[in-house]
């Protein structure tokens, strides 16, 4: 007789899970845990081999599940956020206190909400998302993800991003795709927000939220800015080569290639609002730093006017495309094309979409959640390897080969390189 597959996925899970508990008590390392002083890191010091694993069993406790709960689970699945919403809203978790407990009367008069509304908004994020326990009737006390709230800078500006940005304009994203428009301001964030502005213009009347908005696009991985340093042959441009980084943000990305390629300039250019005082948040803690900060330059330009910068080697789009619609993407990109000297090359890393089935489960389901949320904030979209190449080819016909290097194999994104022959 056949093993099952729900059998297969049960020992798929015990099998890797072994192979990941071996990693952790070998190097001694904590175990994933709950408890507000767990790591927030879950499994610390991932080699290539405890990362397959992991993977591994995430995907394979998905299908079980999945399998378990049948069909019909699948159409109604737990998505009310409204609690988890209210934590950030009311910054619940700052008023819970680190390594103590809090009555649920008190703690809902310091939030100024009912104590009723504060109790079963703490007792469902508790059982659905790990976010506060109850370690006796009528006390609150912090989880691993309730504490990260507080402590953690980046944690609040992603939940910022996700339940003040995101999670309205999913809301109204439907209704966005019923008027069958390409226009950037016709999109879930537009109508949650009642403004007749695509998310950008919004952002740009709104200084807070542009601030935050940048800052939670600044959470860049280390690795993903390592692909970009090492999908692009940087090392091989003459020296004090100009690199424009256009939509560039607080800077961050050319912060990271000039401590890499200290022999490269970066001009980073971005809306007045968002390059507002970037050059001071620049880190200067140590002399490579210092150094790095003289060949960074800020520039308050808007990508849909022509580009000022004339005769750079490269023009670095970074995860800026993919918040545009083709015919802003086209604008875009002609907008260069005055300033390209022969030879000179646009490099663009952004997501690079798969063909259905190609890559594992939960990367997979990632990469269509994003496709999802610039469907969602923009009206735009992720796009597939060859939409990257019509792209260029669209925009002008004097653009060569254009390269689209994924980043690792059956990589959701990629670094493309586009050069002008003129």
């Amino acid at each position: 007789m056949s093993t099952s597959r729900i059998i297969q996925l049960a020992q798929l899970i015990s099998s890797q899970t072994s192979i990941i508990d071996s990693h952790l008590q070998i190097n001694n390392l904590p175990q994933p845990s709950f408890d507000q002083n767990g790591p927030t890191e879950p499994i610390q010091n991932e080699t290539p081999e405890i990362q397959r694993a992991k993977t591994d069993v995430i995907e394979a406790a998905i299908e079980l599940r999945q399998l378990l709960e049948g069909p019909l689970k699948l159409l109604l699945p737990e998505s009310n956020f409204s609690p988890l919403v209210a934590v950030h809203r009311f910054k619940i978790a700052s008023y819970v206190p680190l390594d103590s407990i809090i009555s649920f009367k008190v703690l809902a008069t310091k939030c100024g909400v009912q104590e009723h509304d504060l109790k079963r908004i703490i007792r469902y994020t508790a059982i659905h998302h790990r976010v506060f326990v109850e370690p006796t009737k009528g006390v609150v006390a912090h989880t691993a993800a309730s504490r990260l709230m507080v402590e953690n800078p980046v944690a609040g500006h992603l939940t910022g991003l996700t339940f003040d940005e995101c999670w309205p304009a999913h809301n109204h994203a439907v209704e966005a795709i019923s008027q069958q428009s390409n226009r950037a301001n016709i999109s879930g964030y537009a109508l949650a927000n009642n403004t007749p502005l695509n998310t950008f213009q919004y952002l740009s009347q709104h200084k807070e939220r542009a601030t935050r908005f940048a800052f939670a696009m600044a959470t860049t991985s280390k690795a993903s800015l390592d692909a970009l340093s090492t999908h692009f042959p940087w090392h091989t441009l003459p020296s004090n080569s100009k690199i424009v980084d256009v939509g560039g943000s607080k800077g961050h990305v050319s912060l990271h290639l000039a401590r890499t390629y200290p022999h490269l300039r970066f001009i980073v250019q971005d809306l007045p609002e968002v390059i507002d005082g970037a050059v001071d948040q620049l880190p200067e803690d140590d002399e490579a730093v210092v150094t790095c900060k003289e060949k960074i330059e800020f520039m308050a330009h808007d990508m849909f006017d022509e580009q000022p910068v004339k005769n750079a080697e490269v023009y670095l789009l970074r995860y800026v495309l993919h918040d545009w619609g083709d015919e802003y993407c086209l604008e875009i990109i002609r907008n260069l094309i005055p300033a390209l000297k022969t030879g000179a090359k646009i490099v663009v890393q952004d997501h690079v979409l798969p063909e259905p089935g190609t890559m594992g489960l939960l990367q997979e389901m990632q990469m269509r959640s994003m496709d999802a949320i610039m469907m969602s904030l923009f009206n735009s979209r992720e796009r597939e390897a060859d939409e990257w190449e019509d792209l260029f080819k669209r925009a002008d016909e004097s653009f060569g080969r254009i390269i689209v290097n994924r980043i690792g194999e059956n990589g959701s994104s990629g670094v493309i390189s586009a050069e002008w022959l003129g």
